[in-house]
């Protein structure tokens, strides 16, 4: 339990910004109502995802020296926001398209 609440307070740093990309993205996937825009939503996100966590890297990777401390890898860190950012996108986009 302790390792999923200092997991999440590692995707706090791209929360609001995945979020908001996942949503934006599943609106304009329901606005074009065709699932030829899956894969243009995938790519998107995939590389916005990427984005993000580069702009981390580069800006705010001192802050996570605490959770290295407590024995969690950055690969790990960005391993599990990557895999939280998935399971919301996934779900996103699979309620989308059930109200196809």
């Amino acid at each position: 339990m302790q390792k999923i609440r200092i997991i999440l307070t590692c995707y706090r740093y791209i929360a609001i910004p995945g979020l908001v990309i996942t949503l934006v993205l599943s609106y304009q996937l329901w606005l074009s109502q065709s699932w030829y825009f899956l894969p243009f939503a995938i790519s998107a996100k995939i590389i916005t995802t990427g984005l993000l966590l580069l702009f981390i890297f580069i800006f705010s990777s001192k802050q996570f020296y605490f959770f290295n401390n407590l024995g969690f890898s950055n690969a790990s860190i960005y391993g599990a926001m990557v895999l939280i950012d998935l399971i919301i996108t996934v779900t996103s986009f699979g309620i989308t398209l059930q109200l196809l």
